[in-house]
């Protein structure tokens, strides 16, 4: 299917792997010209390469720490440069530390605020202007089931994730009269190096064995496996493509059944 994305502009966060580089991935089999971002650059010039060979030829790597706000500016305006414009900005962010309330501390908290809310409030000042003279603009944050069905363990993704979900109905509503489209993508468990984490910190908290910790995981999913992130960035693709143009301040699931919520 032709989602009609060819020469459309994006950045892509926290990219060099996981959800973000499947997004990148997907953008560019659309013809949508990426700029992956990410503070590991050696591994980021591999993303660019697969997504030169999937055909954006001229994707770029450019470096942004989630923990540097003085990264962000020199990331977008590199993005922009590179393109002449952006029409899509995809806020992927990596995953806090699991655990028990009792057990994080406030530096974790502080942490989090800053590379998960912060850092999405900032690029969104930055990429917005671009995005409206796109008259067509995408916003997608990546989030968490958590937003939707509590998570054991997970108190500090999706306390912080709610609050990218609530700036996100915000940013629908006042962007809406441009043609920006804000959505959030609420993934469930993915096979992704931030699910491998996750995975091995339940083997060491419940003393479990790798199998049973996989169970844990997927107790509450009907389908029974992890997602595929390739499904995931297919997902991403349809909302910035036309056919999104209709869907806005909305917190999709991609879970496997696992949230009850309607």
């Amino acid at each position: 299917m032709d989602l009609k994305l060819a020469d459309k502009a994006a950045l892509v966060t926290a990219a060099s792997r996981g959800l973000g580089r499947a997004t990148s991935l997907a953008l560019a089999r659309e013809g949508v010209r990426v700029a992956v971002a990410g503070r590991d650059v050696e591994a980021l010039q591999g993303v660019v390469a697969e997504l030169r060979a999937a055909g954006a030829p001229d994707a770029i790597g450019v470096h942004l720490d989630l923990s540097r706000p003085g990264t962000f500016a020199t990331a977008v305006e590199a993005a922009c440069s590179r393109f002449g414009g952006l029409d899509i900005f995809v806020g992927n962010t990596g995953g806090p530390p699991s655990g028990a309330f009792e057990s994080l501390t406030r530096a974790d908290w502080q942490s989090g605020v800053e590379e998960i809310l912060l850092a999405m409030v900032d690029l969104s000042q930055r990429v917005i202007p671009h995005l409206r003279r796109s008259g067509s603009g995408r916003i997608v944050f990546v989030t968490t089931v958590g937003v939707k069905i509590v998570q054991p363990n997970m108190v500090l993704s999706d306390s912080l994730r709610l609050a990218v979900v609530g700036l996100a109905k915000s940013l629908s509503l006042e962007l809406a009269a441009d043609g920006v489209t804000v959505n959030c993508l609420c993934p469930g468990p993915f096979h992704t190096d931030r699910m491998e984490d996750l995975i091995l910190a339940s083997m060491a908290r419940e003393k479990v064995t790798r199998s049973a910790a996989e169970a844990i995981w997927l107790d509450e999913v009907p389908m029974g496996h992890f997602g595929d992130p390739e499904d995931f960035g297919a997902m991403v693709a349809l909302l910035c493509s036309r056919h999104g143009r209709f869907i806005t301040g909305a917190a999709i699931a991609l879970d496997g059944g696992k949230s009850r919520a309607y």
